[in-house]
């Protein structure tokens, strides 16, 4: 009897604590999730996970009016309403829903061609040694991390992917940095897109500027990691700040100079043409370190001082380097990178 009773009150405890973060079909989401994956059902119930879907939750805001996320896979990626629609005031204050949300008419949400992604035919076929070095440090928040990895994605699949034409490579990195993607990895573009989305987002605190770049020049771009000679080879860089640790960012400086030297690389496949995406930064904005500390004047100017030589030296040419005035301003820049990556070919 005393057994019986003891489950009973296990088993109301794991109700309660799970009801109060997703009610009751939370629960049972979670619970047969559990089931198939162990605990991980669980976890993402709770919430703890934020890029990877909750139970019961297919869509959620993405802190703009013309944009929302989708669940696909078990993860949010970001999606657009269609041209002239907005996400509902209601969706906005619960934050998430199992409703398509964009039911709302809003002219701010119309969209230019270029904002569509349409792509020429001459820019999906010229084919690349496409490569990403992508900023996931502790300063982005997270839904901004899932536009980010939405734009890679997006990119990959305005291309004709496979060995004719465009391989994909790419990392992401905080204080170390993880290959998702090497250029030898796949030839099908299923395989490029399914290991893309799957990009580390959450590494351990710092910006490693310095390391990315030398292990795309090393590993990414070698023969070895799969480059062909006799096509171009592009580099999209992705950051939001300057070096951490700060005693770094020369370092940084000399990698990035590095990256774009022909000597670098075999003469049969030469340097890369770099873009740099300058991220926007909030807690730059809010003159605060990655950790939230505030910041005096004087050192968060020499911050950014430290910041602009750093970002002067990564692309290839100053009009290579694109200012994005949010993160859902992303997508305007596929375009004109990819006219410019395939415009000498």
């Amino acid at each position: 009897m005393r057994t019986y009773v003891a489950s009973v009150i296990i088993v109301l405890c794991c109700v309660l604590e799970t009801t109060t973060a997703t009610g009751l079909g939370g629960f049972f989401a979670a619970r047969k999730k559990a089931g198939r994956r162990g605990n991980v059902g669980v976890r993402y119930a709770m919430g703890d996970h934020q890029q990877e879907c909750t139970p019961g939750s297919k869509y959620k805001y993405a802190n703009s009016s013309c944009n929302y996320l989708v669940c696909k896979e078990n993860r949010y990626e970001l999606a657009h309403c269609e041209d002239g629609k907005g996400v509902t005031e209601s969706f906005r204050r619960i934050d998430t829903s199992m409703r398509y949300p964009c039911s709302r008419f809003d002219v701010e949400c119309r969209k230019t061609l270029e904002e569509k992604g349409v792509v020429e035919t001459n820019v999906q076929v010229c084919g690349l040694d496409l490569v990403f070095i992508i900023d996931m440090s502790k300063s982005i928040s997270d839904v901004d991390k899932m536009k980010v990895r939405s734009f890679v994605l997006q990119i990959i699949r305005s291309l004709k992917l496979g060995s004719a034409f465009t391989l994909v490579a790419g990392s992401t990195y905080g204080a170390e940095v993880h290959n998702f993607l090497k250029l030898s990895s796949y030839n099908r573009g299923t395989e490029m897109v399914r290991a893309a989305s799957n990009m580390e987002m959450n590494p351990k605190r710092g910006t490693a500027t310095w390391l990315a770049l030398q292990e795309a020049r090393e590993i990414l771009l070698s023969i070895k990691g799969g480059r062909r000679k006799g096509k171009k080879a592009v580099v999209i860089v992705a950051s939001d700040g300057v070096s951490h640790p700060h005693s770094m960012s020369k370092e940084t400086i000399e990698q990035a100079e590095l990256l774009k030297k022909p000597k670098s690389y075999d003469p049969e496949t030469g340097a890369p043409t770099v873009f740099l995406l300058d991220l926007p930064n909030n807690k730059e904005q809010l003159g605060e370190d990655e950790s939230g500390k505030k910041l005096p004047k004087a050192e968060l100017d020499k911050l950014k001082e430290l910041k602009d030589k750093e970002f002067a030296a990564i692309p290839s040419k100053p009009e290579y380097r694109y200012n994005p005035e949010s993160f859902d301003d992303l997508e305007k820049f596929i375009i004109p990178i990819l006219r410019k990556s395939c415009e000498d070919l």
